[in-house]
């Protein structure tokens, strides 16, 4: 059975563990590319540039926009997040699949853009309320308002779960990476 290269995109609420799945899907697969989200958010902790994240300046990052740089991009919480075109298409020409961390706006424009035969879309659910209200908080990298904004954003984000492929709890790590393992088996994307 031949491979098929195709867009991951792995999509959750804020907090619910995607980018800690991500991290766990790329240490299992070692193939898999990552692609690294550009921003205007500050940087975070121990992130960096390139590595974690693209950081830009609000100014550089319309400039990008203007120039077509970007296979999609959105304001979500006040910052600007966008995938960078060519990181995409370069693996998928090559017949090579590429993991997206996107939010519910960027799998609609990205599956549109490459077309559903292209893309597999994950979204992941926390277990349950509490979970995810308490793993935002633990986080300690937002104010009490900004996580009021997460939570309600969290919710209208939920509603649009079942426009995805496949949806994943994070109610155990190991589970939920080794069952979009699987899935990415079974349907060849990995072999």
């Amino acid at each position: 059975m031949k491979k098929k290269s195709k867009a991951i995109i792995i999509s959750s609420v804020s907090g619910g563990g995607k980018t800690t799945i991500i991290r766990q899907l790329k240490k299992n697969i070692s193939d898999l590319e990552l692609a690294i989200t550009a921003t205007t958010r500050e940087q975070r902790g121990k992130e960096k540039d390139g590595k974690d994240y693209y950081f830009y300046q609000k100014e550089s990052f319309q400039k990008e926009v203007e120039k077509d740089a970007f296979l999609e991009y959105a304001l979500v919480h006040g910052h600007y997040y966008g995938v960078r075109k060519i990181q995409v298409l370069e693996q998928l020409n090559n017949n090579r699949s590429i993991i997206l961390n996107i939010d519910v706006q960027g799998m609609k424009t990205i599956k549109k853009k490459l077309g559903k035969e292209q893309v597999i879309t994950f979204f992941i659910m926390p277990p349950n309320e509490k979970i995810w209200k308490e793993r935002l908080m633990q986080r300690q990298t937002e104010t009490k308002e900004q996580i009021e904004n997460r939570i309600k954003q969290g919710y209208l984000e939920i509603e649009k779960k079942t426009e995805y492929d496949y949806i994943i709890v994070n109610d155990l790590l190991e589970r939920a990476v080794k069952e979009i393992i699987t899935i990415l088996k079974n349907t060849h994307i990995i072999l």
